[in-house]
């Protein structure tokens, strides 16, 4: 799924694969991350719509937009490296408020969340680079995951969310994205899906939610 793909492609694969000279959690020395590698993700049973994100107050990506909707770890889908804004916040690498609706319940919901200094990943590649997956879930759950590293027994390379919230309903802003198909062009395929989806098992969070 394409997620923040709209963004551009604002560096080379060459960059994104540079082999990294330095690894820090949390600072690259005594410098803020200037960058970020940026992604977001939501599950399979639950893809949202993004309707509005923004880091550091400065928004991101050209909404309406469908997330990533291939979570399991988290890491998300496609990855696009950008520039990162200033910290708004004493103390926070990162605050990230965030607008959707999810798309098989058509309900609405917004959050913010703050990343404290230190939790994010952050490379050196040209200039320190902060690794963000924003994770959309169930009822209004929003997360921020960061790279830890390949794991020692699969290689493979996992998540770790670093900081979370329950976002609050905006029922004026529910939206049935059926009825607006050409909003995003994988809506079409992600609603033929829905009924066999609803048969998979579902991705729990903290968030209580709505009955449904």
């Amino acid at each position: 799924m394409r997620g923040l793909i709209r963004i551009g492609r604002i560096a080379s694969a060459a960059l994104l694969l540079a082999p990294v000279a330095a690894f820090a959690m949390g600072m690259f020395g005594s410098t803020p991350p200037t960058g970020m590698t940026l992604t977001d993700a939501s599950h399979i049973t639950n893809p949202v719509i993004v309707q509005a994100l923004e880091i550091n107050g400065k928004s991101y990506g050209h909404p309406p937009y469908l997330a990533s909707s291939d979570w399991e770890n988290p890491r998300g889908g496609n990855r696009t490296l950008t520039d990162l804004a200033t910290p708004v916040q004493v103390g926070s690498a990162i605050v990230v408020r965030a607008d959707w609706v999810e798309a098989y319940t058509n309900r609405a919901y917004s959050a913010e969340v703050a990343v404290p200094e230190g939790k994010l990943t952050v490379k050196d590649q040209t200039q320190p680079i902060a690794y963000v997956t924003v994770v959309f879930g169930r009822n209004g759950h929003l997360a921020i995951s960061t790279d830890t590293g390949p794991d020692a027994t699969t290689g493979q390379y996992n998540g770790t969310i670093v900081a979370e919230t329950c976002g609050a309903r905006r029922a004026d802003g529910d939206m049935d994205f059926r009825t607006q198909p050409d909003a995003d062009v994988n809506l079409e395929w992600v609603y033929s899906q829905e009924e066999e989806r609803a048969n998979l098992p579902r991705l729990e969070t903290p968030c209580a939610g709505e009955a449904g």
